[in-house]
């Protein structure tokens, strides 16, 4: 055995190269198509040609006498083209409706508006009213509601009356009524009405204890139209026009019974009526 020591080889480090290998994921992305259901290519809805109406406002308040405009619109649905005329009902008494223009003509969704003035009289009733305006286009119909609402308008006047001349029995006289308005309009007079009140005899008549009453006269009323239309200030009737014989008449009857107390009699009448603003 050899005693000496044995020899050790050098280490030599080796450096090893490192390849990066690089792995490309390539991501194929593919469309998704929206599937058709089965007949949903089978056709289309059928559309409706038509016409629809609106007004507005959907009310209006109005005095007696007076008139209130609403807008109407109408449009056209589902391609309809052609004219259209309008109408109204449920107005109150009275009441009368006017279109401007009376009739349209549209076009495929087209739209066109009417003014409606709807004008009251002095005695249309006072209060609300829901009516209905139509739009028809052949067998096409639509209709809209509103509502008109007529405030009651007071007006006070004053009537007095002048006998034509004396009494006597069997003598009839006309009275001519004046009516006096004291407002800043005109009044429409729906009625009037004349009354004996009170037969005044003379002292000498009283002390002769000789009757004379309220009942020994009779009155005709007014028999002419209604209503009669008065400007601020004061009319008789008969400048109004109204003929003497359909004036108030107060008659004297030719009785039977002893009629000397109405001798210089004063007879006393009253006079009424109603009106309405012009």
């Amino acid at each position: 055995m050899d005693p000496r020591p044995e020899r050790t080889a050098p280490l030599h480090r080796v450096a090893i190269p490192l390849r990066a290998l690089l792995l490309a994921l390539v991501v194929a992305l593919v469309p998704v198509g929206a599937l058709a259901a089965s007949g949903a290519q089978g056709g289309q809805a059928k559309v409706t040609k038509g016409i629809t109406v609106t007004l507005s406002p959907s009310s209006r308040t109005v005095d007696q006498g007076q008139s209130a405009t609403y807008t109407l619109t109408a449009a056209s649905t589902g391609g309809f083209t052609g004219p259209v005329t309008f109408a109204v009902t449920g107005l109150p008494a009275g009441a009368a409706a006017a279109w401007s223009p009376s009739s349209v003509v549209l076009t495929s969704g087209g739209t066109a508006q009417v003014a409606l003035t709807i004008t009251t009289a002095p005695g249309t009733p006072a209060g609300k009213s829901n009516f209905t305006v139509k739009g028809t286009a052949g067998t096409l119909q639509s209709s809209a509601q509103a509502q008109l609402h007529v405030l009651e308008v007071k007006r006070t006047f004053d009537v007095s009356g002048t006998v034509s001349g004396l009494l006597a029995p069997g003598v009839t006289r006309s009275v001519d009524l004046l009516i006096s308005n004291p407002n800043n309009k005109g009044i429409a007079v729906t009625n009037l009405t004349v009354a004996i009140s009170q037969v005044v005899r003379t002292p000498a008549a009283v002390a002769a204890n000789l009757p004379c009453t309220p009942a020994d006269y009779t009155l005709a009323q007014y028999s002419g139209t209604y209503p009669l239309t008065v400007a601020p200030g004061s009319r008789s009737l008969s400048s109004l026009g109204v003929p003497e014989s359909k004036l108030p008449r107060i008659t004297m009857l030719d009785t039977s019974q002893l009629q000397d107390g109405c001798k210089g009699a004063t007879v006393r009448l009253t006079f009424s009526g109603t009106g309405q603003a012009n």
